[in-house]
């Protein structure tokens, strides 16, 4: 359901502050009031309006001050001042500021309802603009995995291979001396078998490495999805496991990882983005138990539900604030010593969630985990494909 625009009206007259909310009621807003611009500054922070409705001259801070503080926000509301009649210079000096527009006292009820729309307007071409920026981000952090990927296996993969057949030949030569041995004196081969024995045991770690390394690198391209169409169909959990790999390390031994699968149908998606979604989610689990300071667990669990899939991914660690849950992804966000981060982590997740018709619903209690629920549809349905992604 698309949420309601949100009014914040800032008057310290009661009657002015009445007068503004009855005009704009009925407008499909959800309004709230302040008396001044000090209990506005907190009722923004809370209501968090998509605009604001405010008188300029308010005891404490007017309207031109308040204007400028919340200009210095990352994504501010859009102001209306209201001024008295005949402060034209005021009103430019707002503009100036970065007001949306204004509006003279006494006003006509018609003129509010439309400058009123047209900031709910411009505020909402707003948020697409920052949504599709944030969509050519994601794309050129995907093309950039690629590329790294690409690389990073070559890289190795060279190397490797020549590794792999040097210990091979090691492997080949030490059976040509043991059979040599047998022929020889037994004071002449019990000499050989303490080094053969030892050349033995060394040869089957340099294997075992390498088998540990070509893992790493198998695991890296399958997480990428390399060589693979945009859009196939395939199962959810080969790429949740495979994520799980490559972090295995970067989890260590502080924070355990419990997975509960379910029975899941393979569904038409873009593997490398749900990858991404994926791994975002669990290094944001991942920083939420190292802010707790504790040993951490991270629970993975999926289910299916009437014609969707479920993906949740669960930690122990710090929470969110109960006031931040409606924020946690927009683009930018970051709270003072709280676990949102200033990165696009969250928000490209919602977009590749978006992408694949699903949503990721959270929940959260401050300092004692959060809970955060991928849903996709397991049929495709009109818009999937290789462009929504």
């Amino acid at each position: 359901m698309t949420q309601q625009p949100k009014v914040l009206v800032i008057d310290d007259e009661e009657a002015a502050r009445y007068g503004i909310t009855r005009a704009l009621t009925h407008q499909g807003y959800s309004i709230e009031e302040a008396a001044d611009g000090i209990i506005a500054l907190t009722a923004i922070q809370q209501f968090q309006p998509d605009v604001v409705v405010s008188d300029i001259n308010m005891p404490g801070i007017d309207g031109l001050t308040l204007l400028r503080r919340l200009n210095e926000q990352r994504e501010p509301p859009l102001v209306v001042l209201i001024t008295a009649y005949g402060s034209e210079r005021i009103a430019i000096e707002a503009l100036r500021a970065g007001a949306h527009d204004y509006i003279s006292k006494p006003f006509d009820v018609e003129e509010l309802r439309l400058v009123v729309a047209g900031a709910i307007e411009k505020k909402r071409l707003l948020r697409e603009l920052a949504a599709s920026q944030t969509a050519r981000v994601h794309a050129e952090k995907l093309a950039s995995l690629g590329r790294l990927v690409a690389a990073v296996a070559h890289e190795i993969n060279n190397p490797l291979g020549a590794l792999l057949s040097s210990v091979d030949t090691i492997r080949r030569a030490a059976a040509r001396i043991q059979d040599w041995c047998g022929h020889q004196p037994a004071e002449t081969s019990e000499e050989v078998r303490g080094a053969l024995e030892a050349l033995a045991a060394v040869t089957a770690q340099s294997q075992s490495a390498c088998g540990r390394i070509d893992a790493v690198v198998t695991n890296l391209r399958r997480f990428a999805q390399l060589d693979r169409a945009d859009v196939q169909r395939t199962s959810v959990h080969s790429g949740i496991e495979d994520t799980l790999h490559l972090l295995r390390y970067e989890f260590g031994e502080g924070v355990r990882v419990e997975t509960e699968f379910g029975e899941l149908p393979e569904i038409d998606c873009a593997p490398r983005d749900l990858n991404q979604l994926f791994m975002n989610l669990l290094l944001n689990s991942k920083r939420a138990i190292d802010q707790a300071g504790r040993p951490g667990v991270i629970r993975v669990r999926t289910w299916t539900a009437g014609d969707t899939l479920k993906i949740q991914i669960s930690d122990n660690g710090c929470g969110i604030a109960p006031e931040n849950i409606d924020s946690v992804f927009d683009p930018g966000f970051a709270t003072q010593g709280g676990r949102v981060g200033t990165d696009l982590g969250l928000p490209i997740c919602q977009q590749i969630a978006r992408a694949h018709n699903g949503r990721i619903d959270v929940e959260s209690r401050a300092g004692e985990g959060t809970h955060f629920t991928v849903t996709l549809p397991v049929q495709a349905t009109e818009g999937t494909s290789a462009a929504a992604f």
